[in-house]
């Protein structure tokens, strides 16, 4: 089987040599390396790469989904079995990609036929913000719980750790281009498993993320006498395609939802977007983009960009 390890960069000078040894080091070697930039205007890519880094570069920032359909083209045109996604944030563990082929290995193979990706777990994460994989219901979704055997099912996971079966790419196209950030993961992987897919986290596999630099979705505790708001921290853009993205998928794009799930992913928002009410100043441009978002998710106007 052969695996294609993808990085996706945009301005990542300060983490990117962190991933390409993570990769280097692992116990069941990549058997190609390519690196998607996306426009950088830092040093990511005045360097010297080592051999079989192979680096495609944007002109203009594409957003991760966007880094991710030229990795997923390059594997197709290339014929790899794999591709494994990392941020460049993300150091796995030596054995994380031995790991995930094994625990692929060990399945029957109508089993393996099914399977879209096999992710690892997210060991340890700056600010405590948690990734937790998904399982699509019929009312929409729910956390994936553990199962014997040091697995568990799911349906969505974050693109970073997930290793994508090349030939269930072929079958489900890429991502959605218009996603960009945020979510993108979540349409695709309801693609797949619309079409009766299975994926999986492999609990022994290990993917430490947000390493070298301070998560994109932060959130840190606000106190007002007894009381206690949880305040999230990211860009404006992020604010934008976060809300927007949010609203358009469970909305527009999900069939499979309840008035529970609905009700929750308006609270969410609402409660996303208030946390930068209560700070008129240094969240203005925040809040500013968070009622853009509304707006376009509502009215389904995706192709736009912050």
């Amino acid at each position: 089987m052969r695996v294609l390890a993808h990085i996706h960069t945009f301005n990542d000078a300060g983490v990117i040599e962190q991933a390409l040894s993570a990769l280097l080091r692992q116990t069941r070697t990549p058997d190609g390396i390519i690196l998607v930039d996306n426009g950088s205007t830092d040093e990511t890519l005045n360097r010297t790469f080592p051999d079989g880094v192979t680096v495609i570069r944007h002109t203009t920032n594409l957003g991760m989904s966007g880094a991710i359909r030229s990795g997923f083209s390059y594997a197709l045109e290339h014929s790899f079995d794999w591709i494994w996604l990392l941020d460049p944030d993300s150091v796995p563990e030596p054995d994380a990609l031995e790991k995930l082929l094994a625990f692929y290995e060990r399945l029957s193979p109508p089993s393996q036929a099914q399977v879209c990706f096999i992710v690892s777990r997210v060991a340890a994460m700056a600010g405590k913000v948690k990734h937790e994989p998904l399982v699509f219901t019929g009312s929409g979704g729910r956390a994936a719980s553990p199962e014997e055997g040091g697995f568990s099912r799911c349906d969505c996971a974050l693109w970073s750790g997930s290793l994508y079966r090349v030939a269930a790419v072929a079958k489900i196209g890429l991502p959605g281009k218009d996603y960009f950030a945020d979510w993108s993961e979540l349409e695709y992987t309801y693609r797949a498993w619309a079409m009766g897919y299975v994926s999986y986290v492999v609990h022994d596999s290990l993917l430490h993320q947000d390493i070298g630099r301070s998560p994109g979705m932060a959130t840190r505790l606000w106190r007002l006498g007894p009381l206690k708001f949880r305040l999230f921290d990211p860009a404006p853009f992020r604010c934008y395609y976060f809300v927007r993205n949010a609203i358009h998928f469970w909305l527009h794009v999900c069939k499979e939802r309840g008035i529970r799930t609905l009700a929750h992913v308006m609270l969410f928002t609402l409660g996303f977007t208030l946390s930068f009410v209560i700070r008129p100043v240094s969240g203005r441009r925040q809040l500013i983009a968070c009622l853009r978002g509304i707006r376009d998710g509502l009215t389904m106007h995706i192709e736009r960009r912050y």
